[in-house]
């Protein structure tokens, strides 16, 4: 026999494939040179690695193969997409043979690139294999498209809270709330509506025992939340029934679109799988964006003032133009902090100790309500979504130098302004909804540990403190002062009932 001694090659792309796996290849490629009496000095492989995206050099295993010390007239590969799907790959890693005088053979394709009849033959699978790849990407990238256009779950992993359910309409699956998680997504997402932070909404989720998503137990090494994780949950465009989409993206990171309406190019939301509008998941992400510890900022940066009670401090003497009583500013008076009213220069001091004790006399047994403010009614709706996209698409003209891309986008802002021009005409109405908590303001407070988590309780108690002037000497004169709260009728602490009572209560 010519040739003599050989080495094996074995790729395969993902090692649940148990039709050409590893062991199956090398076991192909021993049998086929064991057949024809060939030394096998050596074997190489590539576990886990696509040929679509790695070309052969760029391979740990086949550059070992390459550089090995060995000798070998031949490598047997099991067919010729194990070692490449494009044809400019398979000539190369060919040529790179040729330079160890040795040639290609596939065991399941009859090619033999030792002889000249071999290498014609082989190019031409080369070419097929190609076509075929090509092929295979684009009827998964249609299958993918059509699936989540009509509402089917296309696969991977589902985010928190939410399941796959078989499609009541038709076949395959499609997105459905998971009755059993679903509460621990709401309930992270009325904590940071109330201004928690997300690590106070980490610490919540282990206190209250919140199942970990399956893959964060896989690949965490400790139990318990992550940062990571509950950011990116909040961040997800599902909890307002839309679905990320981002074709092209290869990235390891969720993009940021999601799919849309092909006229219009505004988000398809599902309400039925939604557990908040589109304009308040909006406002949370930009709150996300924006919000700044100041645990995070230098100490020379901080302010020296509380801001806990800025905005809710107003001045009893003067009044605006819609005469209401003006606020007052934060600052400092001789050193210390306190406000003072820049029209008729009333200052107070060291009172915000005093306005926290009575909260939480006035409000702290009481049961928390938190008023949220609906969107618009009718086409007035969607107008916040129409600005919203309506500034991506003109962006996205600007950047574009492709005729047939701007003729599409112009297409859809023009669309786009024609539903802005109906929506206008509609008259807006804001709707504030009062939402009851299951805790008291004063176990909320507790359990606030920022001045931001502390406002956001307060914001829910209390509308203002109106201050007016009064005792000039030692303490404070808490007579300045008077409160406006949510909810009047709802305040004061809880009398225990009398034994009678709870007599009458234990009798039935």
């Amino acid at each position: 026999m010519s040739i003599r001694r050989c080495a094996i090659y074995a790729r395969i792309s993902v090692s649940a494939e148990e039709s050409v796996s590893i062991a199956r290849q090398l076991e192909a490629t021993r049998q086929y040179a064991a057949s024809r009496g060939w030394q096998v000095v050596a074997e190489f492989t590539d576990d886990g690695v696509s040929a679509s995206r790695n070309k052969p050099e760029d391979r740990a295993g086949w550059r070992a193969l390459l550089d090995s010390p060995e000798q070998y007239d031949a490598v047997i590969v099991w067919k010729i997409d194990r070692l490449a799907r494009k044809v400019l790959d398979f000539l190369h890693a060919h040529e790179a043979l040729r330079d160890r005088k040795a040639g290609i053979v596939a065991v399941e394709d009859p090619v033999d690139m030792t002889t000249a009849q071999g290498r014609a033959f082989a190019t031409l699978l080369a070419v097929f294999g190609e076509m075929e790849a090509e092929a295979t990407r684009a009827r998964v990238k249609a299958a993918r498209r059509f699936l989540v256009m009509t509402g089917r779950v296309p696969g991977g992993t589902l985010a928190y809270g939410w399941r796959s359910v078989p499609n009541p309409d038709g076949p395959g699956l499609v997105l459905a709330q998971d009755p059993h998680h679903i509460g621990f997504v709401r309930g992270a997402v009325e904590r940071i509506q109330r201004g928690h932070s997300i690590y106070s909404t980490v610490q919540w989720l282990d206190e209250v025992g919140a199942p970990l998503p399956s893959a964060s137990q896989k690949s965490r090494k400790r139990d318990g939340w992550s940062y990571t994780t509950v950011e990116r949950l909040l961040r997800n465009p599902v909890l307002a029934g839309m679905t990320a989409y981002n074709p092209g993206n290869t990235t390891q990171t969720r993009g940021e679109d999601v799919l849309r309406d092909s006229e219009t190019g505004l988000p398809v939301v599902d309400e039925s799988i939604a557990i908040m509008t589109v304009s308040e998941w909006r406002t949370m992400v930009k709150s996300l964006d924006e919000r700044d510890s100041a645990q995070a900022l230098p100490r020379a940066l901080r302010s020296t003032t509380s801001p806990l009670l800025s905005g809710l401090v107003s001045c009893g003497h003067c009044r605006d133009d819609s005469d209401e009583p003006v606020r007052m500013h934060r600052g400092t008076t001789q050193g210390r902090p306190g406000y003072s009213c820049r029209s008729c220069y009333q200052t107070i001091t060291k009172f915000e100790d005093y306005v926290i004790e009575e909260f939480l006399r006035q409000k702290g047994e009481r049961v928390r309500w938190s008023l949220v403010r609906e969107v618009h009614e009718g086409a007035a709706a969607m107008l916040p979504e129409i600005e919203h996209r309506l500034s991506e698409l003109t962006a996205q003209l600007q950047s574009t130098d492709d005729e047939e891309e701007a003729d599409r986008i112009t297409g859809q802002i023009s669309n786009l302004r024609s539903m802005r021009r109906e929506a206008r005409g509609a008259a807006p109405v804001v709707v504030q909804r009062a939402v009851r908590h299951t805790r008291t303001f004063g176990e909320d407070w507790a359990e606030a540990t920022t001045p931001a988590e502390q406002r956001a309780v307060l914001d829910d108690a209390l509308q203002s403190v109106v201050v007016v002037r009064g005792r000039v000497g030692r303490g404070l004169d808490r007579n300045r002062l008077s409160f406006h709260w949510n909810s009047p009728e709802d305040l004061g602490p809880i009398e225990a009932p009398d034994d009678e009572t709870l007599a009458r209560w234990a009798e039935g």
